[in-house]
């Protein structure tokens, strides 16, 4: 079909080096007269006026070199070529429903016969069709919800001449596209698209891949919508069924994700693309970021997009054709490499090779000089010290006296069957072989830690106790219910203690229903008790507290509840006073309750990098919160579901609170943490890492202790 050639080529309006990589881009319709550009590799913005025959237009898709445009006051529709600046119209848009928000799907490019453009509008239960060519949408009703309640939602793309589009209850609709044209309708029903057992909600994007078809779930939660848990699904045809099944990577490739939009590039395709990664970004309370997802190590990555007033609204990846085809090797392009592997043939220092030490004088070094090494130095140094030679090794107790401090566990990829465990203070990093990986067959989440112990999940139906240092594993009975429920988990003591008890918490939405389930080692099955307390509570995510006989929790609102084990009774207590007048809305902070030197201490901190972590003591005598504005000689170890204190080894670790981030890269990380002196986060949050799986823990060991 004939193009329209519009004279203004436009090379100007577009940045340097678009084309030779992925870029984010944003046309602001009637807002602005400019188009945004994004460079994701360099972290870069650009603002470029458009021509004026594209001002008052907005992006609603895009295919290869094509965008598809719209005319928010006239409803003008049409492709424009981004090389050659020619214009394929299609008809102009009905005045409803709302186009500007609909999802678009577009079986090739514009200027060949075969070109259907279909619209997927949220909440509608049909579809509007056309093609380059024909003088108006077709408007085709999907009978399937005359028998089934709910509607479309999104999103959609075509595969294998098919659209696949999510419906409510996250079923996905499979229809064939050539039909839809002349109005007729051929389908078949995936059976729902389930999510992970994560109690939140999740935005499912779909993806094709070299010939297959992927779902990409974030889960999110709370009002700002911080993601807890990514996954990537294949679909597959197996016993004559269409069904999605879980992948743990997507091999050389990248997904980039915005919108209700996915696409995928070879890493090698561009400079800057990380294989095995999913780009997208997400908006946050301190500003618009890039995230990057890691399967390899389950690792998020985020950078801050510069600071752009359009939003993310209508955000768009673009992937010209003039896409670079030679590979260029990047830092960024790195497979997995372990900083420091936990085996007894790790080196300390650098070894002159034209120097040759006899490890029999080292033997002859007396042994109790060797033991007064130990306190001095950290874990790690003490398991490299006694492998130096036999006699070191039988020095008593010499991973006790070593100094121990929190390390931040985190699963990577369950193919790579491991732990993997930074050190904060010593910017290291370790892998730890596990046969509690090895066996898993479902999504892994570290749900507490303790003296070392962890208590872990595994799917929503089983839960068990590790020491990964010891491969100890206590494994608990089935829950109560189908599904890991538990709002925070604790346990009393050491497993291997005889007065080890596990306490699992969980509150109903409303607030007026408590649950607190309770195992012993040799029950069968949870005990369970019921509580109705006639004042509400509404618990933070963070764990109670074993606090002077009783598990104490927090509120959102700052408030206390105490569940007293030997009596069994729950209560929400009068005092405190909450520090907040009205209930804050779910995920807007992060609340951590802990003991300090025998005090019981809150820690408010939100995703906004930019406001400052409160830190409050609870004054007994008065029962009221009292601000905090310094440690003391203590560290802090915060994380979404666990909190640690412990007395400073160094006085240069003091008065800080470490949380799950690290600065990233290849070389080296770098532990993040805010710092009481100054109120800030350090080091500089230019690439932050978060393990989406992770929980702080203390190692431990030794064996049944």
């Amino acid at each position: 079909m004939a193009a329209v050639m519009v004279g203004h080529r436009g090379e100007d309006s577009l940045p340097h080096g678009f084309g030779s990589r992925p870029w984010l881009f944003q046309m602001h319709g009637s807002k602005k007269s400019t188009c945004t550009f994004f460079d994701p590799i360099n972290n870069s913005l650009e603002e470029r006026v458009l021509p004026e025959f594209l001002q008052g237009k907005a992006c609603l898709g895009f295919y290869q070199d094509w965008l598809l445009l719209a005319d928010e006051q006239t409803r003008e529709c049409f492709f424009l070529s981004i090389t050659s600046f020619s214009k394929i119209y299609l008809p102009s848009f009905p005045e409803s429903p709302d186009f500007l928000k609909a999802i678009v799907s577009i079986t090739s490019p514009p200027n060949t016969s075969n070109c259907i453009v279909i619209l997927v509008c949220s909440s509608k239960t049909f579809l509007l069709v056309s093609s380059p060519g024909r003088k108006m949408w077709k408007k085709v009703p999907l009978k399937y919800f005359k028998q089934n309640t709910g509607s479309l939602r999104g999103p959609s793309i075509i595969y294998n001449e098919q659209l696949f589009v999510m419906a409510s209850m996250s079923v996905t609709l499979v229809i064939d596209v050539a039909p839809l044209i002349r109005g007729c309708v051929k389908m078949t029903v995936i059976d729902q698209l389930k999510p992970c057992p994560v109690p939140y909600s999740w935005h499912t994007f779909l993806v094709e891949c070299a010939g297959d078809l992927f779902s990409v779930l974030v889960h999110s939660y709370g009002s700002r919508q911080l993601i807890i848990h990514i996954e990537v699904r294949r679909l597959e045809l197996s016993c004559n069924e269409i069904h999605w099944r879980r992948v743990q990577d997507i091999g050389d490739h990248a997904f980039f994700l915005a919108g209700s939009s996915g696409k995928s590039l070879p890493a090698n395709k561009a400079r800057g693309v990380q294989r095995n990664c999913i780009y997208f970004p997400a908006n946050n309370s301190d500003g618009a970021r890039l995230y990057n997802f890691c399967l390899d190590d389950q690792v998020l990555n985020f950078t801050f997009l510069p600071e752009n007033n359009g939003g993310l609204n209508r955000l768009q990846w673009a992937f010209p054709m003039k896409m670079m085809q030679t590979v260029e090797e990047d830092i960024f392009n790195s497979s997995d490499v372990m900083r420091s592997e936990m085996t007894d043939s790790t080196v300390i220092g650098n070894e002159d090779e034209n120097e040759v030490v006899s490890s029999r004088q080292w033997d002859e070094l007396p042994i109790e000089l060797v033991e007064l090494l130990f306190p001095r130095l950290s874990l790690v140094d003490c398991l490299r010290l006694s492998s130096v030679c036999k006699g070191w090794s039988q020095a008593s107790n010499f991973t006790r006296k070593g100094r121990v401090w929190p390390w931040l566990m985190h699963l990577p990829n369950l193919k790579y069957q491991s732990w993997k465990f930074f050190d904060p203070f010593c910017c290291e990093e370790y892998t730890l072989k596990s046969n509690a990986v090895v066996v898993a067959r479902d999504h892994l989440a570290l749900r507490f830690s303790k003296n070392g112990w962890v208590v872990i999940t595994e799917g929503n139906k089983k839960v068990f106790i590790l020491n990964p240092f010891t491969a100890e594993v206590i494994n608990l009975p089935p829950l109560p219910l189908k599904d890991y429920f538990f709002d925070s988990i604790s346990f009393t003591s050491v497993p291997t203690s005889p007065d080890f008890v596990v306490y699992g918490f969980f509150f109903q939405i409303c607030g007026e229903f408590v649950e607190i389930s309770t195992w012993c080692p040799g029950e069968e099955e949870w005990t369970v008790l019921e509580f109705q307390p006639s004042i509400p509570f509404f618990p933070s995510s963070n764990s109670p507290v074993l606090f002077q006989g009783e598990f104490y929790c927090l509120g959102r609102k700052g408030e206390l509840g105490v569940f007293n084990p030997e009596l069994e009774t729950w209560n929400v207590l009068s005092k405190p006073e909450p520090i907040y007048s009205t209930e804050p809305r779910y995920g807007n902070e992060y609340c951590h309750l802990l003991e300090l030197n025998g005090d019981l201490i809150s820690v408010f901190r939100t995703d906004d990098t930019k406001q400052p972590i409160r830190v409050l003591k609870l004054d007994r005598s008065e029962m009221k919160w009292e601000k905090l504005e310094h440690l003391r000689g203590m560290t802090l170890f915060v994380d979404r579901r666990n909190s640690i204190a412990i007395r400073s080894p160094e006085k240069k670790y003091a008065n800080r609170i470490y949380v799950p981030w690290f600065e990233g890269g290849m070389d080296s990380k770098k532990g993040i943490f805010y710092s009481m002196e100054n109120n800030s986060y350090h080091p500089s949050l230019h690439r932050v890492e978060e393990p989406l799986t992770c929980v702080w823990m203390e190692p431990n060991l030794h064996l049944h202790s």
